[in-house]
């Protein structure tokens, strides 16, 4: 609207025809992703919520390096926002604790960390065993949203019963020792596929008879692990065990697998974060306030992982900045300080990007939300993206009116090395190897005789003589016979040129969008320039305009 108005009063003298490229700033907005994560709600984990982490008679108001807030977490999230919609955000504040507590002994502590991979692979785990005693499949290891597990499963287990134990290394139990683990169920069936938890003070070796010579005490029942309601479930603390019967002494702790591939008992288990150890017995606890930013997939909350940019901003990140406080405000604005934060936080390396997601309290409204900004390191400084991009645009007077016209003219040179003009007719090249066959094309592999279009001398080889020694199919053709069809093929060739090196191509109301080409044709004799006219159809789409293939 503003661009037509301000050319037609500039160069009101302007014929038809006439074109001017306007170099202008436009608002184009942050990526999605961004925009998502400036939706972002806030939750802050209640002493409710710590006591349902550590018990009732706890004092613990801390997550501990074995007990992990991203096990208890998503519970949490899926109790406060029981309508969360895919895609969903939330900061969450919580405190958190270097160290066990006061007085705690810790016996076992596997987090299944070592699995970062999203494939199924036999699960090896430092000082674990695992062990297969019926059937062909094992504990696989796991990882989704950057936690690691361990996975068991009978689906597809056409060798039919299964069997498989997952054995922790030897525990030396203390008086107060407490077993505990996080579990979850997927495509949950009642037909079966059941873990079972067991301890033995005898077991040794490596092999499935040894698991079976040893004694085994069953304490599952000690364990509850929630049945899903959608196709997997959350991991969560299924419960817990004293083990202060076996103080003095060293044990093995088992994970049974139990399932059948050919019955239908396939459920999946999932099992991460098994500890063994006593709670403290007093003292001081030292921990700080920290934040951490999770998403629902439409069935869980787990850590964001969306994008890899984000960057969720804790006490420690405003500290840095020399600040008292976990957010931004009114009176600390955000777009000051973040390049310094980012310039004492990140590598400074040309084009990197980063998107802090930040707290901000408006000291007016005195209401504290979430936002993000994406910042990307460029020239020496760290630039915020603020949805304005610089463009250059081309408009057209047309009928006495200037309308925006992408329309492009590409002159393509001939001669020997000029790679702006040979990826042209490599495109065709390449699409006739692909879809007409490769016997039209040389040995080179950088021209092509069936439209006859040179990569290497950048013209189009029209010689009769040349298409008849690349293959017999123009044998019997006379000179005059094989010439007339080049040119009847000429115009389907750049079509495929523009395809691959113009996909973005895209039509605009009201307007013809063009793509011409000026280019040359080599007969042996003598290089005669052409011009040839496309029009743009579709995205990405492209129709020779009749006619437009003639002389220059």
């Amino acid at each position: 609207t503003y661009i037509p108005a301000f050319l037609a009063a500039k160069w009101y003298t302007a014929d038809d025809g006439s074109s001017v490229k306007v170099t202008y700033q436009k608002m184009e907005g942050v990526p999605a992703y961004v925009t998502a994560l400036n939706a972002t709600s806030t939750y802050t984990v209640s002493n409710a919520n710590y006591a349902t982490v550590w018990g009732s008679s706890s004092s613990n108001k801390f997550f501990t390096p074995t007990v992990k807030a991203s096990a208890y977490i998503p519970t949490f999230l899926k109790t406060a926002y029981p309508s969360a919609q895919a895609g969903a955000t939330v900061a969450v504040d919580y405190n958190q604790s270097e160290k066990e507590p006061s007085g705690s002994v810790i016996g076992l502590n596997e987090t299944v960390d070592a699995y970062n991979a999203t494939t199924a692979n036999k699960a090896e785990l430092t000082g674990w065993l695992n062990i297969t005693t019926t059937g062909t499949y094992f504990w696989n290891g796991k990882n989704f949203s950057s936690n690691g597990y361990i996975q068991a499963s009978a689906y597809k287990h056409t060798a039919g019963p299964l069997e498989t134990y997952m054995i922790s290394p030897s525990v030396s139990v203390k008086s107060g020792m407490k077993l505990s683990f996080s579990a979850c169920y997927g495509n949950y069936t009642a037909k079966g596929g059941t873990l079972s938890v067991l301890v033995s003070e005898n077991f040794s070796g490596e092999t499935a008879a040894d698991v079976t010579a040893a004694t085994w005490k069953d304490v599952t029942s000690n364990f509850t692990i929630e049945i899903p309601t959608t196709t997997y479930g959350t991991l969560t603390k299924a419960g817990e065990v004293d083990l202060s019967s076996y103080a003095g002494k060293n044990v093995r702790i088992a994970f049974k697998y139990t399932g059948d591939g050919t019955t239908g008992a396939t459920t999946t288990v999932q099992v991460d974060n098994i500890v063994v150890k006593s709670e403290g017995a007093g003292g001081t606890d030292v921990y700080a306030a920290t934040t951490a930013l999770y998403a629902f997939d439409g069935t869980k909350w787990a850590p964001y992982s969306a994008n890899a940019n984000a960057y969720m901003m804790t006490k420690a990140d405003f500290t840095l900045l020399n600040s008292t406080y976990d957010n931004f405000s009114t009176t600390m604005n955000p777009d000051v300080y973040l390049p310094l934060f980012l310039s004492k936080k990140f590598l400074l390396i040309e084009g990197t990007v980063v998107t802090p997601v930040y707290k901000f309290y408006n000291s007016t409204t005195k209401v504290t939300t979430v936002r993000a900004d994406e910042y990307t390191y460029t020239g020496g400084a760290w630039v915020k993206n603020n949805g304005i991009v610089t463009v250059t645009d081309q408009f057209v007077r047309n009928a006495g009116k200037w309308t925006y016209n992408p329309s492009v003219v590409i002159t393509l040179t001939a001669g020997k090395n000029l790679p702006d003009v040979a990826k042209y007719y490599q495109a065709i090249t390449d699409a006739v190897k692909a879809e007409k066959g490769s016997q039209y094309v040389t040995s080179y592999g950088n021209n092509d005789y069936y439209y006859g279009g040179s990569a290497y001398q950048n013209n189009f080889d029209f010689r009769p003589s040349a298409w008849k020694a690349q293959t017999t199919e123009y044998a019997n053709m006379t000179d005059e016979q094989l010439t007339a069809l080049m040119y009847q093929r000429l115009p389907e060739a750049f079509i495929y040129a523009l395809k691959a090196i113009h996909p973005d191509a895209a039509p605009v109301a009201g307007v013809d969008v063009t793509y011409t080409f000026n280019f040359v044709v080599y007969d042996g004799t003598n290089n005669t320039n052409y011009t040839i006219v496309y029009k743009v159809t579709g995205a990405g789409q492209f129709e020779y305009v009749e006619g437009s293939l003639a002389k220059k």
